[in-house]
This record gives structure tokens, sequence and C-alpha cells, in this order.
């Protein structure tokens, strides 16, 4: 969820947001549950706890986020069966909060993207109450399934049908807001509810997606819950939410562990069938990058390491971010789940974590990046442009307003892959032998010979550009990559010089 993955499709349908109407009034909530009492599942602060986001957006019977407009798979990773694959379906959920039992997770975060005056038929709404039958079935067997916290899926501050931008500095800004919440748990009964404290759980999504925000949210999120439910919330914001929260994570787990208070950590990520973005790539890598990444966490002192660990995700089939049971893995990550929330919930330290998967490769390709990324710098010298060129896909640079002579195209290597080193590389580039007169290879270097912008911008390699309009390949070895990302925030570059250069792939290894 670098972005919710239907916000391509709906930004070019949706009208222009504008902001709420002066005297905005949210409507009734879509259900019955406004108060709050001690039957709601509660944990301590301290205690070890292990959620999941749950996207619950699924419906084999119509297709919804199951195939794209056009009727292709909208899926990078697929379920095992489609049959009752629904939000509608009870028995679903309850396979569903079944797994996550064999998981060992404790809390279970339905992403919620519902809007206020949406209406009750948004498929938000539709799927939580079987999603509580489903638990209230499997308690009924004598079962502890996971208790529901919200994850509140904040880009319907802008993206949410109605055509309104949401202003969260002001009043009927903030009703809004407390409105998304409030209408989440009216539709959890409390004893179903995923409590610290006593307060039930919501995690925010980005603040980006609001037209403003000021401090002053949280505190009115807080009393007016209060007031309707009789009690407070306990809120996990990312670091951007200006304001005082209960606990902070960041949303990127499944790309790179992300330990800050509430830890958030995922078994990779591939966004491959998702339409409209840019090609990236976390490999799995058999499972050991989940692996490693569970275990850095359980390196950590249990007595200051982070009390709670958000699994990032549990179903996002679209990002292949998933843990659930799929084609493609099985009950693998299941069964990692399982051992790693074992070891975390009784407060084992593990003292010899597994070694992080080092790719042996890195490249990047306009349909594809592993391990290698470019960066567009549209600000500064290094604008990008994508063309088919003599066939292939390229990466193009373009004209840009720091200098009409500096063209660049910028790439930043996986900090698993290399970081801070001073170590030889070998660097691979296809490019069409046409446009500029040269190419010249920069990157940022540890070479003890140098300092400052010499050293961050060492030369590595100049290939001549001799106009056969061919596509060619060039292999060379530079010395002393350091790639601590000092060449504008980048590892290297590649320069053009005298014209526009066309690359189709970039390649590092090790010598």
């Amino acid at each position: 969820m670098r972005l919710p993955t239907v916000l391509a499709v709906i930004a070019a349908v949706l009208p222009a947001a504008g902001p709420l109407p002066e005297g905005y009034e949210p409507p009734a909530p879509p259900g019955a549950f406004l108060r709050h009492d001690a039957s709601a599942p509660s944990f301590a602060t301290k205690q070890p706890l292990v959620a999941t986001s749950y996207f619950y957006w699924y419906d084999a019977n119509t297709g919804e986020h199951l195939l794209d407009g056009d009727g292709t798979d909208a899926l990078t990773d697929h379920p095992p069966a489609l049959a009752g694959f629904s939000y509608r379906n009870a028995d679903w959920h309850a396979q569903q909060l079944t797994d996550m039992i064999d998981a060992g997770i404790d809390v279970a975060l339905p992403v919620y993207w519902g809007v206020p005056g949406g209406g009750r038929q948004q498929w938000s709404n539709v799927g939580i109450p079987p999603l509580v039958e489903a638990r209230r079935r499997l308690l009924a067997k004598g079962l502890r399934p996971p208790a529901i916290g919200m994850f509140y899926d904040t880009s319907t501050l802008l993206y949410n049908g109605l055509g309104v931008h949401v202003d969260l500095t002001t009043a009927v800004g903030r009703a809004w807001f407390y409105a998304t919440v409030r209408d989440f748990f009216s539709l959890v009964p409390p004893e179903h509810r995923a409590c610290i404290d006593g307060r039930p759980i919501v995690l925010l999504y980005a603040a980006a997606f609001a037209k403003n925000v000021d401090d002053g949210l949280l505190p009115d999120l807080r009393r007016r819950f209060r007031e309707t439910f009789g009690c407070g919330l306990y809120v996990v914001k990312k670091p951007e939410w200006p304001g005082e929260a209960d606990s902070v994570y960041q949303w990127g787990g499944a790309l790179m562990p992300q330990l800050l208070d509430t830890a958030a950590i995922g078994p990779g990520y591939d966004h491959s069938a998702v339409p409209g973005r840019d090609p990236l790539v976390r490999p799995r890598a058999g499972g050991r990058f989940y692996r490693w990444a569970w275990e850095k966490l359980l390196a950590m002192d249990p007595a200051s390491r982070p009390a709670m660990v958000h699994v990032e995700t549990w179903n996002e089939l679209h990002e292949g971010t998933e843990v659930c049971e799929t084609l493609e893995y099985g009950r693998q990550y299941i069964e990692l789940t399982r051992r790693y929330a074992d070891l975390f919930h009784a407060r084992r330290r593990i003292e010899k974590p597994v070694a992080p998967p080092v790719p042996a490769v890195v490249s990047a390709a306009p349909c594809r990046l592993e391990g290698l990324r470019i960066v567009p710098q549209a600000a500064g010298d290094g604008a990008v442009e994508i063309h088919t060129r003599a066939g292939r896909v390229a990466f193009t640079t373009a004209p840009n307003r720091v200098s009409p002579e500096n063209r660049y195209l910028y790439f930043d290597a996986d900090d698993l892959f290399a970081h801070d080193a001073n170590e030889p590389m070998v660097v691979t580039v296809g490019y069409l032998d046409d446009g500029a007169e040269a190419m010249a290879f920069e990157y940022d270097s540890a070479d003890p010979n140098l300092s400052g912008l010499a050293q961050q911008f060492r030369p590595g390699w100049r290939q001549a550009i001799g106009g056969t309009k061919a596509w060619k390949q060039i292999t060379f070895t530079i010395p002393h990559a350091r790639f601590a990302g000092r060449a504008n925030g980048c590892d290297f570059r590649l320069a053009a010089v005298g014209g526009d250069l066309t690359v189709s792939h970039v390649a590092l290894r090790r010598p």
C-alpha cells in the first residue's frame, strides 16, 4: 500500500476534490454499537502483541479487487481457491481468523476505507458484520481468534467519491475524521474490539492525504470518541502526524524492517500486477527476508524492544506482501509467523540472528526494479523520461531547469546489497549508441585519495557514443564503492555528455 491499489484507477474518474461544505454534519453511523464496556478483550501496554493489517475488500462474485477494469488479473499472488472468497461471507472471514490463530496473531486490523455519507452499502461497511459474526462463531467453539482493531486508510481524505479534500484543521474536517473512526467501531460490538488498557486500537495511515493537519486533531479525536463511546482510544500513528499518540509506527515493513515504538515487518514486496506503478520488488528469498526481519527484532533486548509488531500484511495480494495462505507459497508464512510470534510472546531473545539475504545482483529496467531503483530528480538535474527506442523500453535523460548542459540518470542501490561500504563493484549498462556524445559513470566512493564532492561523485567510466543507433552493452569494474547515498541522495549517476542518453538496463554485482 505505497498508495492504495485502486487510486490510480479511481483518480481519473472521481470529481475534482474541493472543501467540505460549511456546517457539514456527519450522517448517522452505519452500526448500532456506540458504547464501550469491560467485555472488550484488552491487553496491557507493554504486553507483547502481534497485529496484522487485514485487507477484506475481495469479492469473487463481483470480481472486486480481483480483476482490473479490463477484466485482467489484478493480483500478484493468489488465494488457494476462489469459492466463497468474499468480504460478504462469514465463512471466509472465519477461515482467515482461524489461520491467524495458527499464525499467532493477537489483533486483526481491517483496512477501513469507509466514507461518512458514502452510504451504508460501501464494501468497507458491508464487510465488517460478517467478520464480527465469524469471530463470534469461533469464540463459541472455544477458540481464541484475534480481536478487531482499526486500520484507518486515510487516503479517503482525498479519494472518497464525494469530491472533497478534507482539511483537518477545520471543525468540519475534524468531524469527518472522527466520524470515520466512529463508523468503524459502531459496527464492532465491544466484546470483539481489540484494546490496550481498555482503549480500542486504531492505526493511522499517511497524513499526506489531508489538505491540512495540525496538532489539534488527535486531542479532538480522543475527546469526541470519549463523548460517544465512554472510553479513550489507543492511537498508533505514522511519524508525520502532528500531536501526541500512544505509539508510532512506519508503513513499509514489507520492504525493510521498521523498528519504531511499534515495529513493522513483512515478507517482501512485488506490485507487478498493479497498473500505473513504477516496478518495485523486494524478493522474499525463500522466506529468508522475513526470517531476517523477525530475527532483527528479536535480537533486541526484550526489556526495551517494541511491544507491538505490525505484520505487513495478512493478505494484500496486489502488492505481494501477504503472509496468509496462497497458491504461490502455501502456508509457509503462516508457519514462519507462528514460530517467531511464539518467541516474541515469550520475550525470548535471539543472540545470533540470521544474516540478511544479500542479493547477488541488483538491477534496474523500466519494467522491473530488483534491488536497484532509478530516482527521478525532476526539480534538479535528473529529469527522466521513459520511451520505446529501437524496439526497447528505456530510461532517457530529459531537459531540466537547473542546467541545460548537465543531464543525469540517478540510481540508488538497496541497502541490503551495499551501504556505506568500501569494495569493488562490477557495473553493466545497456545503452543506445545514439544521441549523446558520451556516457560517464559517477558514484559515491570511499576512495582515500579523494575528499568532498570529488569523492561523492568519483568518475568511474567514460564510454564514447558512436552513433550507430544500435543497442550495446558495456561492463566495467569500479573500486572503492561506498554507496552511502551521498550523490545527491543516491549512490551513483549516469551522465549524458553532449546530448541525451538512453539506457535500457543497469546492473551491479560483486566481482
